[in-house]
């Protein structure tokens, strides 16, 4: 977003099946005003059909009497990827630039060209480092897309957490942010106002009683691996942990962490009951756009100007045009070296015209050459379950209830017979498949019909 924000704007966060949003309206004197709601959202915000969501946003913003067009996004935290980078002393400039691109290139699992890369530059012991977070350009595209379908301008894609008080530390002292709400937790490690580390985690699992319950374990645990990845010279400016989200959720957590907190020496300090979570975080990022703040942490990517794409289009006709008129000239002056340029022009006009499917084509073999393991049309589990409906006794002797595969290669089937010779039978047949090896009888109950099961491992491919 710009330095001076519109008169009125929207900030919008998504979660599983909630939309936060926050209204801003400013006036020229008085302090912004910012009213914050919730309301359902069913659709994923990367349904393949953006035209869907789009419209369903809109609806819940009309419905909520909110009609501006500008819209703040803060980002799902586990859009989010980082990547610590310590940098030479005295890299500055241009050096800089390659030498961050390179390590993204390095870090990151997709291409540079892929990823909306945002740098937040902090230092240890002197030290400079960044923190590179990424963001893949497709899912920004598609939100971009979902916006769009909504009637939406966006003019800002941020993330959340960094906007609560203190979440980003000072000059001398840093901050664990631990966000639990819902299912999902976000671990946030500021200091010097930057982000040093940043984690998307699972906060909670299914109990016995099939009930949600907080992983507290997990949790202690990434905190540990999260302090220990903090380089030396940083570490002993961390000595605050702000529980902040779901009271209950943070309520169980500080009990859990008091033993570790006291032995790491750091201070724990939880939020207490107030207003619903996720509004509270779209309210502190719109207070803090409002005022011209916060668009440290963008990812929206730029976007040329229509002048700037105007000015490329017609630059690079009036290009073509002087190379036609070179070529002239030089067919008029010499007619045998013309026509061998004339030739060679032809054979090159050609390719460029080609060249963008040539190039679209290498994209996707070189995507299935990548990810060719990732797909099997071998049709292993039905040749599995035909071979061991083909060794069955067509008579209806033996019979199976359940079929089960795992790992691919071992098979474990059980059903029940009408003695015991057929079901020898059938084990015969399966022990004559070249395929199948280590049949085993696991269990035998009953006479007539007696319940079997009985396992084998699979080793061979499709059958013909």
């Amino acid at each position: 977003m710009s330095q001076r924000p519109p008169p009125s704007f929207l900030v919008l966060a998504f979660e599983p099946g909630h939309l936060r949003a926050a209204l801003v309206r400013r006036g020229k004197s008085a302090p912004p005003e910012v009213r914050a709601f919730s309301a359902p959202l069913t659709l994923d915000l990367l349904h393949p059909e953006p035209e869907l969501v789009g419209r369903e946003i809109r609806n819940q913003l009309e419905a909520a009497g909110a009609a501006e067009r500008h819209v703040v996004v803060a980002l799902p935290p586990a859009w989010v990827m980082t990547l610590p980078v310590a940098v030479p002393t005295g890299l500055a400039g241009d050096d800089l630039d390659g030498f961050l691109q390179l390590a993204a290139e390095r870090g990151f699992p997709s291409a540079p060209e892929e990823l909306q890369v945002v740098r937040s530059a902090w230092e240890a012991g002197g030290e400079p480092r960044v923190t590179l977070l990424a963001v893949a350009r497709a899912q920004l595209d598609k939100l971009d897309l979902v916006l769009r379908a909504a009637g939406l301008r966006p003019a800002g894609f941020t993330l959340a957490l960094p906007a609560m008080t203190g979440a980003l530390g000072t000059a001398t002292e840093g901050q664990f942010t631990l966000w639990l709400e819902g299912d999902g937790a976000v671990l946030l490690v500021g200091l010097q106002g930057a982000v040093v580390a940043w984690r998307a985690l699972e906060a909670t699992i299914e109990s016995e009683a099939g009930e949600r319950v907080l992983h507290s374990a997990a949790l202690l645990r990434e905190l540990r691996i999260t302090l220990q990845q903090v380089p030396d010279a940083a570490r002993a400016a961390l000595r605050r942990l702000a529980l902040q989200g779901d009271p209950v959720l943070v309520a169980a957590l500080a009990t859990a962490v008091e033993s570790w907190a006291a032995d790491a020496q750091v201070e724990v300090v939880k939020a207490g009951p107030g207003r619903v979570p996720g509004e509270e975080l779209v309210e502190r990022v719109a207070r803090a756009r409002a005022v011209g703040e916060g668009a440290g942490l963008e990812f929206l990517p730029p976007r040329p100007s229509r002048w700037a794409q105007l000015a490329a289009r017609y630059s690079s006709r009036r290009l073509a045009t002087a190379g036609a008129a070179v070529g002239g000239l030089l067919l008029l002056t010499a007619l045998g070296f013309g026509w061998q340029e004339y030739r060679l022009w032809s054979f090159r006009s050609r390719w460029e015209a080609m060249a963008p499917a040539v190039k679209e084509l290498e994209t996707v073999q070189a995507r299935i050459r990548e990810y060719r393991s990732w797909y099997d049309t071998s049709f292993r589990n039905l040749s599995i379950l035909r071979k061991v409906t083909e060794c069955f006794p067509e008579t209806g002797a033996v019979t199976a209830k359940s079929f089960e595969i795992h790992g691919q290669t071992n098979v474990t089937v059980s059903g029940t017979a009408r003695d015991n010779a057929s079901l020898l039978r059938t084990q015969d047949l399966l022990r004559q498949s070249r395929e199948v090896q280590a049949v085993k009888i696991e269990q035998i109950r009953g006479k007539t019909p007696a319940q079997f099961t009985f396992n084998f491992r699979w080793s061979g491919g499709t059958t013909p």
